[in-house]
């Protein structure tokens, strides 16, 4: 509240950090970082402007403004300290001038503050003025803000920190450089990933709480939407080689900070600084660590700078999900290498990368599979123990069509770093090749209540559902996804599909050729399009789009599954079975699907197709 008044009182001019800081801790030894912690309660209680941008104005590398207009209108009686009688008839001073229509008007929400001490608290007591500022601004924070502050400062009532859900909020980048922003965003994943590991808390994963990157809305509505008790917010700021971040513990429903601090290292120890900054929190939680836990948390490691700084720029590459993204993650994975031939992680996301691209058909099999087979094996041999290395090694030997090894792999991921929601989901996928129908959809469960906003763990449920031929959950699933992403062309693609498996032809049809314009797709050379033709008695339009895929093939390199497709929905079987032979000799991603996709039901009782099965590995 101190920091806020002081701001406010200074209404359009900078106050510094120093200044701040003196002003309200005078005769204290304090770490900057609660000055941070306090300014990003304050954005979060105090919401956005009506027009839009902050209340209080970051000016990096000196201070802080509050960019509100604000003028002086009279002396208040201070509020009453904790534990006064607050009960009176007369109505309370500080009440917000209403119009005639009930809501505040123009300058006129009004709020008192009084600060003041008593017991352990320091002894400086003076009086405030009342402020007003624009545009209903302190009425209804500044009470949460006061109750909080005795909260904490109350003496001889300590609160239950056990906490068994947390999010780590997007980490603020302080350089006021936009460039810088991929940094802050992988720090905040890196920290995120480590807090993952510890089984006794749920930590919400990186592409959920990114949805808050830059928001303005309330803690505490945050925290119900991820539906977790704490999260951590703070700041990153860095400079040559040098790393500083500063953390703070936040429970959600109050507000109330349980724990903050500032951490200065050389960007070489930035692993063991995330390590340290894990076990802090960890203990401020109470969260009980096992064993292995406890060692994977406090070994030591070292890393290149710049290589540390190649391999984030991958990630956020990576996180992006498209071609684009995975070839550009490729290079920046190779470069981190080429400057730290020892960085297990470097390694990792390469394989990844290289197995994303293989696995939606991006890429020939031969060109990158070996090289994604063999970083994955490099990353394994340097660290057995980074659940990364093996999610990687699973999607690497699930494109192989090595069940077994594939399932074993994402087993030890998850043992290993339990809040992995990726290697949830590789898991869920390789469970729905296989028929193993619950379980799969218990994973996909699962890794959507550790990113519960992500439009891949929203979709994966569906699709789980889905390929359990569960089409009414299946289509539920896929219009949430969509509600949340309506732009999205995968779920909505998939949400035609299960139309049509509902027979719902012309429903699905609508679905499925939104989803190609999304893509950019010309319609008119969909193999989708061409077997729902097919299958709803349209033979001549669906010969029509095969013979424009047969006639640009002889020109254009044309996938043979495309055209098995087209063939299962015309019913012609030994034409389909010839281009299903021809997709196994290029190692096509739908063989993975066999064994459970409805459109391949037509030709199960076929041996040849059955032999196809079997060559796959997924009986």
């Amino acid at each position: 509240m101190e920091v806020l008044l002081i701001l406010v009182e200074k209404g359009g001019q900078l106050v510094a950090r120093h200044d701040l800081m003196s002003a309200v801790w005078p005769d204290t030894f304090v770490e900057e970082s609660n000055l941070s912690s306090n300014i990003s309660i304050l954005r979060r209680q105090l919401g956005v402007p009506p027009d839009g941008g902050d209340y209080i104005q970051t000016i990096p590398k000196r201070g802080y403004r509050f960019v509100a207009a604000v003028k002086q209108v009279r002396n208040e009686p201070p509020i009453p300290l904790f534990g006064q009688d607050v009960r009176s008839g007369a109505a309370p001073a500080g009440e917000v001038e209403s119009n005639q229509g009930g809501r505040p008007s123009g300058l006129s929400e009004v709020a008192t503050a009084e600060a003041a001490t008593a017991g352990s608290v320091r002894k400086r007591v003076r009086p405030r003025v009342i402020l007003v500022a624009a545009a209903g601004l302190l009425v209804l924070v500044l009470p949460l803000l006061y109750l909080d502050v005795w909260h904490w400062r109350l003496p001889g009532s300590p609160a239950d920190t056990h906490i068994g859900a947390m999010a780590v909020l997007p980490l603020e980048n302080l350089s006021g450089d936009p460039a810088e922003e991929y940094f802050a965003d992988g720090i905040t994943e890196a920290l995120t990933a480590d807090l993952a590991q510890i089984g006794a808390l749920r930590v919400i994963a990186r592409a959920s709480v990114m949805q808050y990157k830059g928001t303005k809305q309330p803690l505490a509505q945050i925290a119900q939407r991820l539906r977790v008790e704490a999260v951590v917010s703070g700041a990153v700021l860095r400079s040559g080689h040098r790393v500083r971040i500063t953390a703070a513990l936040i429970r959600a429903a109050t507000g109330q900070q349980l724990w903050a601090r500032t951490y200065e290292r050389s960007l070489g120890d930035i692993l063991d600084l995330q390590n340290e900054v894990a076990r802090a929190i960890a203990g401020e939680v109470q969260a009980k660590l096992t064993a292995q836990e406890q060692i994977r948390l406090a070994r030591s490691r070292s890393v290149n700078a710049d290589a540390y700084d190649a391999y984030l720029k991958g990630r956020y590459y990576y996180n992006r999900f498209t071609v684009d993204g995975f070839s550009k993650s490729i290079e920046h994975f190779e470069q981190a290498i080429k400057l730290d031939p020892n960085y297990a992680s470097a390694y990792a996301g390469l394989a990844d990368a290289l197995a994303s691209l293989e696995q939606i058909g991006a890429a020939r099999p031969e060109e990158v599979h070996p090289r994604a087979l063999e970083a994955a094996s490099k990353a394994l041999a340097m660290d057995d123990t980074l659940p990364e290395a093996h999610a990687a090694m699973a999607s690497v030997r699930a494109n192989d069509w090595e069940r077994s090894a594939a399932e074993t792999e994402a087993r030890r991921a998850i043992e290993l770093n339990p809040g992995f929601p990726l290697a949830h989901l590789y898991y869920s996928n390789m469970l729905r090749h296989l028929g193993r129908r619950e379980e799969s959809i218990a994973e996909a469960r699962r890794a959507l209540e550790l990113d519960p906003l992500s439009p891949l763990t929203n979709e994966e449920l569906a699709d789980a559902h889905l390929s359990a031929r569960q089409y009414d959950a299946a289509i539920e699933q896929y219009q949430k996804t969509l509600e949340l992403y309506p732009n999205q062309a995968a779920p909505r693609d998939s949400l035609g599909w299960a139309y049509v498996y509902k027979r719902m032809y012309d429903k699905g049809m609508e679905e499925i050729r939104k989803s190609l314009a999304l893509y950019g797709e010309d319609q008119g050379l969909s193999p989708e399009i061409a077997f729902i033709y097919g299958i709803s008695g349209r033979k001549d339009e669906a010969k029509k789009i095969l013979d424009r895929l047969l006639s640009t093939s002889k020109t254009v390199p044309i996938a043979a599954h495309h055209f098995a497709l087209i063939y299962i929905g015309m019913g012609e079987k030994d034409e389909a079975l010839a281009w299903l032979e021809k997709a196994f000799d290029q190692h096509s991603p739908m063989m993975a699907w066999l064994e459970v996709d409805p459109r391949f039901d037509s030709l199960r009782q076929e041996p040849r197709f059955q032999d196809l099965i079997r060559r796959v590995g997924l009986h």
